[in-house]
């Protein structure tokens, strides 16, 4: 189910009274929307196989893989196919050892998408990190994209850090990181809300453009 976010919606009214400088970007950007995937799996398959590629190089493979399996992506089809049938679509042998992983502990069910749904974040973070491949922001950015998690927080992703320093104007570049923390005490329980504000003043321009509120 869709949640949509705006100023006046719960979300979005909760933010603005508790950070009155957020407030301003939410009024600002408006309406924005968070989508959870049905196919949590075909998720993290599609985040492994994008890993350092850009996002064409990424979609070419990505449709190389959806002919090759001639269906729907799922553990059982992944693992029909060796390293090498996989190496020839342009995956790398540590991808391919990384999708089989993940393959192989849907099956066994120690990846449970049901508990990732609802355990505390870090709990969430450890038992998707447990998959080889799987980092710490890899496993963030499913967390709220693909669950759709209202209350996660990726404290080391950069464009984060950066839309927070030129939102609230005062965080020093190496600090970052802790600071983007402190800030983000008064956004529990929408913290994911908040980002995607920020991820969004990236996009629309408004950080490099170095635009006022």
């Amino acid at each position: 189910m869709t949640l949509i976010v705006h100023a006046e919606s719960p979300e979005g009214l909760y933010l603005r009274q508790s950070d009155p400088v957020l407030a301003r970007l939410i009024e600002r950007v408006g309406e924005i929307r968070l989508s959870p995937s049905r196919t949590p799996y075909e998720s993290l398959v599609g985040s492994i196989v994008s890993q350092m590629l850009s996002a064409k190089v990424a979609g070419v493979i990505k449709q190389r893989l959806t002919t090759l399996i001639g269906g729907p992506l799922t553990p059982e089809s992944l693992l029909a196919h060796d390293e090498e049938t996989l190496r020839g679509i342009g995956l790398s042998y540590a991808k391919i050892r990384s999708i089989h992983d993940l393959s192989r502990r849907t099956l066994s069910g120690a990846l449970d998408y049901e508990a990732l749904g609802v355990l505390p974040e870090a709990e969430a973070v450890a038992m998707l990190t447990q998959v080889k491949g799987i980092g710490k922001w890899t496993a963030e950015m499913f967390l709220i994209f693909s669950l759709g998690r209202p209350d996660v927080l990726s404290l080391g992703d950069a464009g984060l850090q950066r839309a927070a320093q030129w939102l609230y104007g005062r965080i020093n570049p190496d600090e970052a990181p802790g600071c983007l923390g402190r800030y983000a005490d008064r956004w529990s329980p929408y913290r994911s809300i908040a980002c995607l504000y920020l991820w969004r003043a990236i996009d629309d321009g408004y950080v490099d453009g170095r635009s006022e509120l």
